[in-house]
């Protein structure tokens, strides 16, 4: 199964919530668009409204009223009782306000992110960026800026939300190791975590699992989706498959944009390796050294992220011992930049054998993607050749996971979409923010 999401609204952030409404396709491929996706009928203002009425109905049998409270009742006219009543329902009903601290709120993801936040009128109590931050605001409405303390922040935080009865959360869209060993501190307090800093998902398992049991002891959240295909909704979705009783079996997936692009480059000897890693850096795909999307580790990073979330653990999942085969020549590792665009050419005809050599087989391709063998405890990372009916074959520039459980197979669930990107990234983590009130 294929699953395109071809409109996907702000309200993704419910992903558990949703319910999906599907068109069928003919094609052999067995491609199945989400043509929409709506929250379910009974919204949460309706559960507890609900949740309300059955109290006081409740409360009204339990207890029998008094003669003279039967008569003030009676009394009161219809107008009086239904504006309390309207109100008591409101008050039970309102949204908890969600108070919220930024972490890198003037990197590119984070200026997206405050973006997308007013959009939908959530304004942040404290912004932090790596010097200073601002905290609540002063006499006069407005925030001041003070040194980072971090401690001081989660303080002001929890007061807050004490305060207002709340829910704290701290978004972190940043790149820092240093953030995150605050994690665990945050959560046992109580204190929800929404990021797209992938390093301590990737990391050692122990700082891993350290998380998991900070979450659950402070009962707050730990959000991660857009460390994995910016906002495409993967994270949520593994979840969500094993919690409704699927095993998944496999995982595989191209989760480099820029990879992709250099891989469709050479497809069928249009262009050699070297030019097309050229022409990707002049293009703004690749970073100043295209040798750290060459090389593969940010997939692999990905990939251990994945593994973990389909039950794997041990030394499998440890990003040192993963099987991770790199585009860069060993040769042109350690050298400048430049010597290493110059140094390419030289390998040029070695990797258009190996392209042509998958292609020979009518309609195969070659891509650098990740694959999770959940059922062999086993995580490679490399060049992948693929079958004419592999879904990677319709990826384009685009990330795509497939997905293999026990009820999808042999075709398996397929996400894609735009897996890098400011705003996309952005959105992945708000919807994270606002999943913190279910």
């Amino acid at each position: 199964m294929n699953i395109t999401f071809s409109r996907l609204p702000l309200l993704l952030l419910t992903r558990s919530c949703f319910r999906y409404s599907y068109t069928s396709s003919s094609s052999s491929t067995g491609v199945v668009n989400v043509v929409n996706a709506l929250p379910f009928s009974i919204s949460r203002r309706n559960f507890a409204s609900t949740a309300v009425t059955t109290a006081t109905t409740a409360s009204v049998m339990s207890s029998s009223p008094s003669p003279a409270s039967a008569s003030a009742s009676a009394s009161a006219s219809p107008a009086a009782k239904k504006s309390k009543t309207e109100s008591a329902s409101a008050s039970a009903s309102a949204p908890k306000p969600l108070i919220v601290a930024v972490v890198g709120y003037t990197g590119g993801v984070g200026t997206c992110l405050l973006s997308a936040m007013e959009k939908i009128n959530l304004t942040p109590y404290a912004l932090v960026r790596s010097s200073t931050m601002q905290v609540g605001s002063g006499s006069d409405g407005k925030a001041k800026d003070e040194d980072v303390n971090y401690d001081k922040m989660a303080t002001k935080l929890l007061e807050e939300a004490v305060r207002v009865s709340g829910i704290p959360v701290i978004a972190d869209v940043t790149a820092s190791s240093a953030v995150q060993t605050h994690y665990a501190p945050w959560l046992s307090k109580g204190i929800s975590v929404c990021t797209a800093n992938k390093g301590i998902f990737a990391g050692e398992e122990s700082a891993y699992n350290e998380l998991l049991s900070s979450a659950e002891t402070g009962c707050a959240k730990l959000l991660h989706e857009a460390t994995v295909g910016a906002g495409l909704p993967i994270v949520s979705t593994l979840h969500t498959l094993q919690a409704s009783s699927h095993s998944i079996t496999k995982v595989e997936g191209v989760l480099s944009g820029t990879l992709a692009y250099v891989l469709g480059a050479v497809a069928g000897g249009k262009m050699s390796l070297s030019a097309a890693v050229i022409q990707a850096k002049e293009l703004g795909y690749t970073e100043p050294d295209p040798r750290m999307d060459l090389n593969g580790m940010d997939v692999a990073r990905k990939a251990v992220i994945l593994a973990r979330l389909s039950g794997l653990k041990g030394d499998c999942v440890n990003i040192d011992k993963l099987k991770v085969e790199s585009l860069v020549p060993k040769a042109l590792e350690d050298c400048s930049s430049e010597e290493f665009l110059m140094g390419l050419p030289e390998y040029d005809d070695e990797f258009a054998k190996r392209v042509a050599k998958v292609e020979e087989t009518e309609g195969s391709r070659l891509h650098y993607a990740a694959n999770v063998d959940v059922s062999g405890s086993q995580v490679t990372v490399g060049p992948m050749a693929c079958e004419a009916s592999h879904p990677f074959n319709a990826a384009g520039p685009d990330n795509l996971i497939a997905i293999h459980t026990n009820f999808y197979s042999p075709r398996p669930l397929v996400i894609q979409g735009a897996g890098a990107g400011g705003d996309v990234t952005a959105t992945g983590v708000l919807g994270d923010i606002l999943s913190c009130r279910c």
